[in-house]
């Protein structure tokens, strides 16, 4: 368990009435951002681990479950961009347009195999689609080598701005696809064992300042987003630069970060503040469960932590979106890295699909808050109920946590706003966002029984 939600368990178990209800006051009146939707990561390896899965038409529910009508109905793909792919012309001299293909992306194993794997998402839904590189290509690096950090040579940043926008076109011209935003480096400020890149968040600036009217003159629309640091501070500090300098600010679209820090992390507040100020939507863009690093867990508990992480992340820091890092991941790294648990292991069981609660978590989210959403403020009390109305105004969404080992009864109160039809679903231990008794109702609030370690999820109509 991370340590930011050991602290957030800490918090709301102290702050919970173990006897009587804890009311909390609704106020539609109050919203902040405009949700954009939910997502999960794919990359050269993701078709690997789909296809370790026995049953073809296990495989296919993989996808039925992540992106169809009736599962998480996630809208994002996130896509890792190949540092491999080989050139195809000479280097045209400088100051001359780059040639429409100069890489080889057709033949890029990677670029390929991801390719494939997302082909079945676009089958079931039209999804924003952004890419992000975890390196330059190696030759182009002080180190020589994809992994363990490094950092692009600054003769080579025209170089890769270059590789980057033959990335888009090629998805553009050739697949008939258009990358919707660009990340210019995941996790910028750490030089970790798989492939990474270092930058300083003045770095960053500079090298967005030459990529955008690079990829704006090629014709593309494609948005560009900084900086997914691995905490809310690091991406803090990263994306400041950008944000201090008017040039760069211009070509920048989405603020960014992944959700790997601190309880005590004051950049969520830092994010939701320059959102408001800026017009910038803010995205948490990557998060898996890895503190501490531990075998893949498919429980609960595991449920309960994602759940609290998405809670902190759209009300912290007004996330429009929320990824999950990896759709589905092998068990043999350590840590829950896919809202899919692997099809792999020992046993008889090897190659089966397994459907872990965390996904169940999610989807008390994500099927029911919609792009267009807004958030709207609930006060805590002791418990941790994310809040959502519709664009119309007429219909609302409540996802409320217990993460302790007992019942715990709520009341909502909307003040002077009426209410009805709700439907109530929770994942338990024993329940996967399953539907539950329906609250009792009152003219201007409900009320329920929330169930020991479980995540609900209220959906009803908001009157006048």
């Amino acid at each position: 368990m991370g340590v930011f939600v050991a602290a957030l368990l800490a918090c709301q178990r102290a702050g919970a009435q173990s006897s009587g209800t804890t009311t909390l006051r609704v106020h539609p009146e109050t919203t902040f951002q405009k949700m954009v939707g939910f997502g999960a990561g794919f990359y050269g390896g993701s078709l690997q681990n789909i296809n370790a899965i026995r049953d073809r038409e296990e495989r296919g529910r993989v996808y039925d479950l992540l992106y169809g009508n009736q599962g998480a109905r996630l809208n994002i793909v996130r896509l890792t961009i190949s540092p491999n792919a080989e050139v195809i012309h000479e280097r045209p001299a400088r100051g001359l347009k780059a040639a429409p293909l100069r890489y080889n992306w057709a033949g890029d194993d990677h670029t390929q195999s991801a390719w494939e794997a997302i082909q079945p998402v676009l089958k079931r839904t039209k999804p924003i689609i952004y890419a992000v590189p975890f390196t330059p290509p190696a030759a182009w690096k002080d180190t020589g080598k994809l992994i363990k950090g490094g950092v692009l040579k600054r003769e080579h940043y025209q170089d890769y701005a270059e590789y980057l926008t033959g990335f888009l076109v090629y998805y553009h011209k050739v697949l008939g696809v258009d990358i919707d935003v660009l990340s210019l480096q995941n996790e910028p400020g750490i030089a970790a064992p798989w492939e990474s890149c270092i930058w300083t968040g003045l770095e960053l600036r500079d090298f967005l300042k030459m990529l955008a009217p690079m990829v704006r003159g090629r014709g593309l629309n494609t948005q560009f987003m900084l900086s997914e640091g691995t905490s809310w501070t690091g991406a803090w500090d990263h994306l400041l630069p950008t944000l201090q300098d008017p040039e760069a600010r211009r070509f920048l679209n989405v603020m960014a970060s992944h959700s790997y820090g601190l309880p005590e992390d004051k950049a969520p507040g830092q994010f939701a503040a320059a959102s408001a100020r800026n017009g910038l939507p803010v995205w948490m863009s990557e998060m898996s469960l890895m503190f501490p690093p531990a075998p893949d867990d498919p429980g609960t508990k595991a449920a309960m932590d994602t759940a609290l992480y998405l809670h902190r992340d759209l009300v912290k820091a007004h996330a429009s979106a929320w990824i999950y890092c990896f759709a589905i991941y092998t068990a043999k790294f350590p840590g829950s890295m896919g809202v899919l648990s692997p099809a792999d292991g020992d046993g008889p069981r090897q190659g089966a699909l397994v459907v872990p609660k965390r996904f169940w978590a999610m989807a008390n989210y994500s099927r029911f808050v919609r792009p267009g959403w807004k958030l709207m403020r609930v006060d805590s009390g002791g418990i941790a109920g994310t809040g959502f109305i519709n664009p119309t105004g007429d219909g609302f969404v409540i996802v409320a946590l217990n993460p302790a080992a007992k019942p715990q009864s709520v009341t909502y109160d909307f003040g002077d706003r009426t209410i009805g039809r709700i439907e109530a679903v929770a994942t338990s231990k024993d329940l996967d966002l399953a539907h539950v008794p329906p609250p009792a109702m009152q003219s201007h609030g409900f009320s329920a029984t929330l169930l020991p370690m479980s995540v609900t999820t209220f959906a009803g109509h908001l009157g006048p």
